[in-house]
């Protein structure tokens, strides 16, 4: 699949909506299963039977503050006619498995009538094909629109609905906690419509160290590092720029920092410090550059670092998103309105 499928939805409830899109990809979520299994085995000889054990103990958090959201995900199992229990592991991948990979340059910038929020989604290259869905939902009364992985709910990459936009970068991916699974934070911001919620979501008994980026449609933009037991708030007023390791220094140790993450946090950085002006195609020219990496493409040397799997950059404002499939330096933008 040398493309990212994109669905139309409209559920009168969670359940409904996942079980929407599980049936549309259901061919693909059960490939994305049966691959994850084999991936997982020969990469990090993890026994999938005991991975479906571990992230039973997510259970509990799950439930007790977004049980919607597990409806959700039954829906999505119930649709493919694929097993529950095999999503869930999907859901928590990022907490149970350790590929060590470098991933995810984000950029918010501030241009002369709007704000924008770059980003380049880096992972396996076993996810470069059939890894990724756009969807534009509505669940009642609620839109949104988003760029999620194959087996897991909508948002799990990224999203914009009718008041801001959002994504993520992992940090310190070798630790983690039982509370909630990140990629059901990141879809519980679909769900938000204020700076205040979002905020609670964000550090909600969070289960590993990631960061987010938010842009609101009135042009602020924040980043928050979660980082286990604290967090700090990044506001800025022409850009803000974040990669896989923590922004202050204090936080920053031998493990959360590699040199790979400085370096591209301080090329994006330096590209952006030389320009007058800000505007798409800056964005556009960060995400495409290959100095150190921001465009990420197989590592023959370093043959387990990931790849752009896609590349994306929303505008709350007008309430778009534009989605280039693997690297953007070599595929065209795809736009969706919500």
């Amino acid at each position: 699949m040398t493309h990212i499928p994109y669905l139309q939805i409209t559920a009168k409830d969670n359940f409904d909506f996942g079980f929407q899109i599980g049936k549309q990809l259901s061919q693909q979520i059960k490939k994305r299963i049966r691959d994850n299994k084999t991936m997982y085995h020969e990469k990090q000889m993890k026994n999938f039977s005991d991975l479906i054990k571990t992230s039973q103990n997510f259970l509990q958090d799950i439930k007790k503050y977004y049980p919607k959201l597990l409806q959700e995900l039954e829906g999505t199992a119930a649709g493919a006619q694929a097993n529950f229990d095999d999503l869930l592991v999907l859901m928590c991948e990022e907490e149970l498995l350790d590929f060590r990979i470098p991933h995810c340059t984000n950029i918010a910038l501030q241009t002369k009538n709007s704000a924008l929020l770059g980003h380049n989604e880096d992972w396996s290259p076993a996810y470069k094909n059939n890894g990724l869905f756009v969807v534009k939902g509505q669940i009642k009364q609620h839109k949104f629109l988003a760029l999620s992985y194959i087996g897991s709910l909508a948002g799990t990459s990224s999203g914009l609905n009718e008041y801001f936009c959002y994504t993520a970068n992992s940090m310190d991916c070798g630790r983690f906690r039982f509370g909630v699974p990140v990629k059901f934070q990141l879809r519980a911001l679909l769900d938000v419509t204020t700076e205040s919620e979002a905020v609670r979501v964000d550090l909600k008994d969070s289960s590993i160290a990631s960061n987010m980026i938010y842009v609101w449609r009135d042009s602020k933009i924040l980043d928050i590092e979660d980082y286990f037991g604290h967090h700090e708030k990044f506001c800025g007023n022409k850009f803000l720029i974040h990669t896989n390791h923590p922004v202050l220094k204090q936080d920053r140790t031998k493990e959360n920092t590699k040199a790979e993450s400085v370096r591209r946090y301080d090329q994006a950085k330096k590209i952006l410090e030389t320009r007058k002006k800000y505007d798409l195609a800056t964005l556009k020219n960060i995400l495409c550059d290959h100095k150190v990496g921001i465009c990420a493409h197989l590592n023959k040397v370093h043959p387990r670092y990931g790849i752009t799997i896609a590349s994306i950059i929303m505008d709350p404002k007008n309430k778009t998103i534009e989605v280039a499939w693997a690297n953007p330096c070599r595929n065209k933008y795809t736009k969706y309105k919500l």
